[in-house]
């Protein structure tokens, strides 16, 4: 029984971890995090960056150099808990770039994954949507980067500016932003004045834009290769 359960989880690995990314995403959504809703967010958090270990990195080099980033990633935010107001700004520097780099290289990973399958599935469509929300997060983690280097680059609505003096406030702000930027649309609750957020938001926009174009039209040629394989088969 346990083997047939490990067997269903590796088959339906990305299933996984989709219904965790979209668990974080709603999560996140909702903004500031106090006291046990915040420790709640931070341990799903936790999850998220081990389940995409476990699901997307397979071979051994691959999960050395990972791992390095997500245990930093997860080290920094935890590391957060043992300042009670002030959270040293080297802290948050650290934390956005481990993230951003853990993001982008299982982004890479899912994408070349993709490309090797010689045929499409289920699982190769819930793989590509989950790359896609990895990059908004990995987007998200290279505004908020930004904005802590340079706070000008970006004007943000007076109305929902009280969010980026919280953790979750700040991570849920730029999440929402950067899926606007992957969207190519805006509502200017954050918009970017000067480089490098003129430049971030112009490459996530093209980002956005070839990633569906790209991983779309992969998936209709290897259904199309698979269907003519059976059809020389039959």
């Amino acid at each position: 029984m346990p083997n047939r359960a490990a067997g269903l989880l590796r088959t339906h690995q990305y299933a996984v971890l989709l219904a965790l990314l979209l668990a974080c995403i709603v999560l996140q959504s909702s903004g500031p995090q106090p006291g046990v809703a915040g420790i709640v967010a931070d341990v799903l958090m936790t999850v998220l960056g081990v389940t995409i270990f476990v699901v997307v990195f397979e071979h051994p080099g691959e999960r050395t150099v990972a791992g390095v980033f997500v245990v930093g990633a997860v080290a920094t935010g935890w590391a957060r808990h043992a300042f009670a107001t002030h959270i040293p700004h080297a802290l948050l520097l650290a934390h956005q770039a481990l993230n951003a780099v853990y993001f982008w290289i299982t982004v890479g990973v899912i994408l070349r994954n993709l490309f090797r399958t010689p045929a499409v599935g289920a699982e190769n469509v819930r793989g590509a949507i989950c790359g896609y929300l990895i990059a908004g997060a990995a987007w998200a983690s290279c505004n908020g980067l930004t904005y802590l280097l340079d706070p000008g680059a970006y004007t943000v609505d007076p109305k929902v500016a009280a969010l980026l003096t919280d953790w979750h406030g700040r991570l849920a702000l730029f999440s929402y932003y950067s899926f606007a930027q992957l969207l190519t649309i805006g509502y200017a609750d954050v918009t970017p004045v000067r480089a490098p957020a003129t430049t971030l938001s112009l490459l996530a926009a093209l980002f956005g834009v070839f990633y569906t174009a790209v991983v779309v039209s992969q998936l209709v040629g290897m259904a199309q290769r698979s269907r003519g394989k059976a059809a020389d088969d039959s």
